[in-house]
Formats: C-alpha cells, structure tokens, sequence
C-alpha cells in the first residue's frame, strides 16, 4: 500500500469511499418527506423493526390488510 503524502498510511476502504459516486442532493419534497418521518420517530408515531424482524412484521401487515 502507498503512503499518504502525510506519511500515515493507507488505507484501501478509506480511497474507495473516496472514489465512491457523490450523491445528489435532496429534492424539497424529498427533504420534507424525510423531516416528516424523523418528527414521526421522534414523537412515538413510527414502528421501528428490526431489519431481522423484517418479514415477519411484513406478514403481519398483510395479514391486517386482508382482513
């Protein structure tokens, strides 16, 4: 691996982040959707799942709409 110019060293994941696309900003409505979901968290309004939780809650919820 090639040293930084700093003299630390390098560090592969670091230059493929640095590499990595830039992403877009947000578009407004974006922002407002997102802001909207972060109050709703952050008031209790959400259900939070766990990502290994996932496909059960998923069934649930279909399971509450078909019925």
């Amino acid at each position: 691996m090639r040293p930084h110019p700093d003299g630390s060293p390098s560090d592969p994941i670091l230059a493929a982040i640095d590499r990595a696309p830039r992403v877009q900003r947000l578009a407004p409505e974006q922002r407002a959707e997102l802001e909207q979901d972060l109050a709703d968290i952050t008031a209790g309004r959400a259900r939070l799942v766990a990502h290994e939780d996932l496909p059960l809650v998923l069934e649930e919820l279909a399971r509450e709409q078909d019925g």
